[in-house]
């Protein structure tokens, strides 16, 4: 009798929550449970990676330190860099919402979400000129809830920056 009850407990627990994502949607839900999706800049100079292993860095040569990806550099200027790896993400991406004030046009930083529970992810990227006259880029992709995230962010940098010159040095 018991086990029946809660049993019965459960499934309406279960129910109730899917209900709850249903009209106040996974989006809003993850919000509400863990707040702003938007980490903030990530600083590239600290370089604080996740402890739990969900997240991916990708720069070009030198840097960062232990990068998943290591990305070519590019003659064009920072910005124009940030504008093409910008527009990129939000035509490839289509839950990806640019969430930086747009201030610092080397730096953009975007709010994403996985495509059925919608775990919000941030993607940081910035650009600087390297002394030899070409541009440099890093990304951080992080996730904002659990402690894996499968290689997702990892796998997303390494969509974004495909055909630029891009190797994964592990």
């Amino acid at each position: 009798m018991i086990k029946t009850a809660l049993l019965s407990l459960l499934a309406v627990l279960a129910i109730a929550a899917l209900l709850f994502f249903a009209v106040i949607g996974r989006e809003r839900t993850w919000e509400m449970a863990a707040g702003t999706p938007d980490r903030g800049p990530y600083d590239f100079a600290r370089a604080r990676r996740s402890p739990t292993g969900n997240d991916a860095l990708a720069c070009s040569e030198g840097l960062c330190a232990g990068p998943d990806v290591t990305i070519a550099t590019f003659e064009d200027s920072p910005e124009a860099v940030i504008e093409r790896f910008a527009q990129r993400l939000l035509a490839n991406d289509t839950l990806a919402r640019r969430v930086d004030d747009g201030k610092d046009p080397s730096r953009a930083r975007f709010v994403t979400h996985s495509p059925v529970m919608r775990f919000p992810d941030t993607i940081d990227l910035a650009a600087r000129k390297l002394p030899d006259g070409r541009t440099g880029i890093m990304a951080y992709a992080r996730a904002q809830l659990g402690k894996k995230d499968l290689g997702k962010n990892r796998e997303r940098l390494e969509a974004l920056f495909a055909g630029s010159g891009v190797t994964s040095p592990g």
